[in-house]
């Protein structure tokens, strides 16, 4: 009888042991899975959030893109800005602050603009923020870099400016050929005709530089060589 009693009383406190247990751990379950939930819920926002800047982000920039229209100046002409390119300024300012993708091609486009109307030095440091960005894809540095060049190619130090070509030129450099024009028209500023027909005359030879680049630098060779030394 005793036995029986004391088997009962150890029955009930193994069960309210496993009772206790099961209200612990389902506890700590419902924690995890609450834990849990928020964070996929913090990361979908979080992803949602991103998707929804991204989209603003492009929004804004066509919408500046399309106001931004210098198809009607003439490349080397200047014009006054519109209105609409000044709004455009204003909006692709905003994106300085976005990734590193659509910040290098608003300030591209910023640069495109004030260059444009004639201010040189604004686009000229625009130029040299894309250069310097090591976050901003190499080809479109290299095309900072080389626009940098081109617009000081009458008036900037030969020296800086070749050692900015240096980075730009060799084979297999995507902006190689352009480069190589640059200092050509070094050359001819520095008074070095020589070294200037050697390059445009290896210019013309390169397969891998494009056509109308072939028949310009043709063209400068052939008036070159038609000038009396």
């Amino acid at each position: 009888m005793a036995d029986d009693i004391f088997r009962e009383v150890d029955d009930d406190m193994r069960m309210e042991r496993l009772r206790l247990m099961a209200r612990r751990y389902v506890g700590a379950a419902v924690v995890v899975a609450v834990v849990a939930a928020a964070g996929v819920g913090g990361w979908q926002y979080h992803a949602w959030r991103g998707r929804q800047a991204a989209q603003a982000w492009g929004t804004t920039y066509f919408t500046a893109l399309r106001a931004a229209d210098t198809s009607h100046i003439a490349p080397g002409e200047t014009s006054a800005l519109t209105p609409q390119q000044k709004d455009a300024l204003a909006r692709l300012a905003t994106l300085d602050g976005v990734p590193s993708g659509l910040r290098t091609l608003s300030r591209l486009e910023r640069a495109a603009l004030l260059a444009s109307s004639g201010d040189s030095k604004g686009a000229l440091a625009l130029w040299s923020q894309v250069a310097d960005d090591q976050g901003a894809d190499a080809l479109l540095r290299g095309l900072a870099s080389l626009l940098w060049v081109q617009h000081q190619i009458d008036n900037g130090d030969p020296a800086v400016l070749r050692s900015r070509l240096a980075t730009l030129d060799g084979a297999g450099k995507p902006w190689h050929g352009l480069a190589e024009e640059c200092e050509a028209m070094l050359d001819l500023r520095q008074g070095h005709v020589a070294d200037a027909r050697r390059r445009l005359g290896h210019l013309t030879t390169q397969i891998d530089v494009p056509e109308a680049l072939r028949s310009r630098a043709g063209g400068m060779l052939q008036t070159l060589n038609a000038t009396p030394s």
